[in-house]
């Protein structure tokens, strides 16, 4: 018995030495970049969930890696509002971007939250991300699978010892950069739009309008009005080929309904379409897009300076237009007619989003 007892002891003694040995490996070397960065990009719905009780910051931006990758915080405006958090996740659906915004709002005291509504997000096809919980946004604690994932696991412990196998770091104010090779900027187009109407992204393949993600939306915008946050939508400049693309697929009808959905619960600032900057030639001198669908930091900072009517001379002329139910059959005619000048004279490129074949029809944007 004794024998048994002394094992016993022996055993529960040794697996906590280990796992007092596991835990001070991956708190010191914080493997997952939690403390010493902005946690890792793969992660992205755990860390930032960290991030938003850690930080507790007074303005926020929402949306999908679009934001995550072209809004930066430290944007003249919010000066007197630090600190500012970039809430993007990636590929981010309208129930996640709810329940992100209910966690940021209900533990915090944001004042300002700048948010972007992608029209896949909205998709019927389009559920949430893997690494998504509802638990872990129902406490502003550590639920016990993060922190055993964090610090006890041994994919925390192969992280150790193989950094580079979950890739990118968020920046501690929740942006992050992903250089792409220009001498393939060609190849990276095509790749990135054929992905986007993939079975397996269902971003715009077989869409169709979700009631239940504009319930999520508008249950959003009436708790921002409930918590007193300034909220202020947008919806994200694509570069022209992806927009184009996105149309001629046979969306157009949802888009406008989609559109007609979003500006009857609140306006919003329209950046999509073909304007001057969305129409920017595909090369290696690419200023304003680093794929389809991701505008540079640059054209993140016209977006806010629009919307905030920040150096408004700094804005071209056709970019950024404030749509309200009065105004938005209008304005969904010119998005058109500016489609449709530029399909007109931009026949080579026009040919080569219909060679990739996104669906069985190619129709105009007139109708």
């Amino acid at each position: 018995m004794s024998r048994n007892k002394n094992f016993i002891k022996g055993f529960l003694g040794f697996s906590i030495a280990y796992l007092a040995a596991v835990f001070l490996a991956n708190f010191l070397i914080d493997p997952y970049g939690i403390r010493k960065n902005g946690g890792r990009v793969s992660n992205d719905r755990m860390v930032k969930a960290i991030k938003i009780n850690q930080i507790k910051p007074k303005a926020i931006f929402m949306g999908s890696s679009g934001v995550a990758r072209g809004l930066t915080p430290d944007h003249e405006v919010f000066s007197n509002q630090e600190p500012v958090y970039n809430l993007g996740i990636l590929g981010a659906n309208a129930y996640e971007l709810k329940r992100y915004f209910q966690y940021a709002t209900n533990n915090n005291n944001v004042e300002t939250a700048v948010v972007s509504l992608d029209f896949y997000a909205f998709n019927q096809l389009r559920d949430v991300r893997p690494g998504f919980s509802d638990l872990r946004l129902s406490t502003k604690y550590m639920i016990p699978q993060d922190l055993f994932g964090l610090y006890f696991s041994f994919d925390s412990l192969n992280l150790i010892f193989n950094p580079d196998a979950r890739g990118l770091y968020f920046a501690t104010d929740g942006t992050y950069e992903r250089h792409l090779d220009k001498d393939k900027i060609d190849f990276i187009f095509e790749v990135e739009i054929l992905e986007d109407f993939s079975r397996e992204e269902d971003m715009y393949w077989a869409y169709e309008l979700s009631d239940m993600a504009i319930d999520d939306y508008r249950e959003m915008i009436n708790l921002s009005n409930q918590q007193g946050v300034d909220i202020k939508l947008f919806i994200p400049p694509l570069h022209s080929t992806l927009f184009y693309a996105a149309m001629i697929s046979g969306h157009w009808s949802s888009y406008e309904e989609w559109f007609r959905e979003v500006v009857s619960v609140q306006p919003v600032w329209d950046f999509s379409g073909c304007s001057s900057v969305t129409t920017e030639a595909i090369g290696v001198d690419m200023q304003n897009f680093e794929d389809p669908s991701h505008y540079s930091p640059e054209i993140g900072k016209l977006v806010l300076n629009r919307m905030f009517n920040y150096q408004a001379e700094s804005v071209p002329d056709d970019f950024g237009v404030y749509v309200t139910p009065d105004n938005v059959d209008q304005h969904l005619k010119q998005v058109r007619a500016q489609c449709d000048q530029w399909e007109e004279n931009s026949p080579e490129v026009v040919r080569w989003v219909k060679s990739l074949e996104l669906s069985g029809q190619s129709v105009s944007l007139q109708k």
